[in-house]
């Protein structure tokens, strides 16, 4: 029997991410346990600078970061290689080693973010510019352990999705890690 596909008021999933402790043995791991790979690895990388962690201006989070797909789904490891209070600092002080969050993307960042905060959610990060591309990570006040990541889907991260999944399909297969610039 086929079931009823139901769809997220958020839209498609397009990533899921795990907090890990040490980037390159999550990579082999992944590998070696689930066959996925290659990965795209970035390092010492500051994807959320001039962000708010809970209300607060952050700090300069940095982080190295491994990509592969699973399908159509991107598979993103987080390691925070500073000791910047982040979200990812917050996640493994909770022993949290298991997935982190789901990365949606939306046409309409505000309709989205203004749905969440109205059904639950608090916000964790605030990133992106305006005129740029808006991300946030909102948190469900219901759900135990359900983080949202809401990216504005637009000319910017069109691209950026669409380029690490064309860089790892013409990666060398036979190469686990491929260095990769965001």
């Amino acid at each position: 029997m086929l079931s009823k596909k139901l769809q997220s008021k958020f839209g498609p999933i397009r990533q899921v991410a795990y907090v890990v402790k040490d980037i390159d043995q999550a990579v082999e791991s992944w590998h070696r346990q689930m066959g996925v790979g290659p990965f795209a690895v970035v390092r010492n990388v500051s994807p959320l600078a001039g962000s708010t962690y809970r209300g607060e201006e952050s700090g300069d989070i940095v982080l190295n970061l491994a990509f592969a797909y699973i399908g159509d789904i991107q598979l993103e490891l987080i390691e925070q290689v500073n000791d910047t209070p982040s979200m990812y600092q917050e996640a493994l002080a909770k022993g949290a080693h298991s997935l982190h969050h789901y990365a949606v993307t939306v046409d309409d960042y505000d309709a989205c973010f203004n749905h969440a905060m109205a059904n639950g959610f608090e916000p964790i990060v605030e990133a992106g510019h305006p005129d740029f591309c808006r991300m946030s990570y909102v948190e469900s006040t219901e759900i135990p352990g359900l983080i949202l990541e809401i990216i504005e889907w637009n000319d910017f991260t069109c691209p950026y999705f669409d380029g690490i999944g064309r860089f790892l399909a013409e990666a060398d297969a036979s190469i686990l890690k491929h260095d990769y610039q965001l």
